[in-house]
């Protein structure tokens, strides 16, 4: 089984007196709390919440903030199958009783220490059929690429090409746009994928 959930208005949520506090038994220098607390008054959604979406700072903070319910799941819970991205994240367990108390748990810490709140979309289901994640499903012996996923990647390899074939970019500048590109889709199981979209859309095909 496994419990596939993600926060209510993450970014929107994030209250600035915890990040504040957070950051601070990570950063000692009073200069660099400083910087972060100027930062966390260019913008609110409500009084002391929220950060902009896009903003690259915010996406590090963002990631550190649940940084709590990491080691919360890990040290006390002794939860051992879990993955998280931003406030993405999923739990396997045997057990379903185990993955429901622990839910309630979850819904606790987050309110109580992190003034946060799941989606009510959280979802409970069984992992025959694969786990969707990050573009990405997830199986017990393969990752698998999602077919929006598959798209995206064609897309952005054919309009790299053009801006390559019609002289718009470098071949370091192609390189430079490739490599992430493919970093991304290598993470699955894709190589008959991957050679597909070359040998059809490639520069030599």
């Amino acid at each position: 089984m496994v419990f596939k959930m993600d926060i209510k208005k993450y970014f929107d949520s994030i209250d600035h007196e915890i990040a504040i506090h957070l950051l601070s038994r990570k950063f000692k220098e009073s200069a660099i709390i400083t910087l972060f607390q100027k930062i966390f008054d260019t913008y609110h959604i409500s009084p002391y919440k929220g950060m902009p979406i896009g903003n690259l700072i915010s996406q590090h903070i963002a990631n550190f903030y649940l940084g709590p319910l990491d080691h919360w799941l890990y040290q006390t819970q002794k939860v051992k199958n879990y993955i998280r991205y931003m406030d993405d994240f999923i739990i396997f367990s045997n057990e379903k009783s185990v993955l429901k108390q622990l839910l309630e748990s979850i819904q606790c810490f987050l309110h109580d220490r992190l003034a946060l709140t799941l989606k009510h979309t959280t979802q409970l289901n069984r992992t025959r059929l694969g786990v969707p994640f990050l573009g990405f499903r997830l199986f017990s012996n393969t990752i698998k690429l999602l077919p929006d996923s598959k798209k995206r990647f064609k897309k952005k390899f054919k309009m790299y090409e053009y801006m390559y074939q019609t002289n718009q970019w470098t071949e370091q500048e192609l390189a430079r746009h490739m490599e992430p590109l493919f970093a991304f889709v290598k993470t699955g199981d894709t190589l008959t994928f991957r050679k597909h979209v070359l040998n059809r859309f490639g520069v030599s095909s």
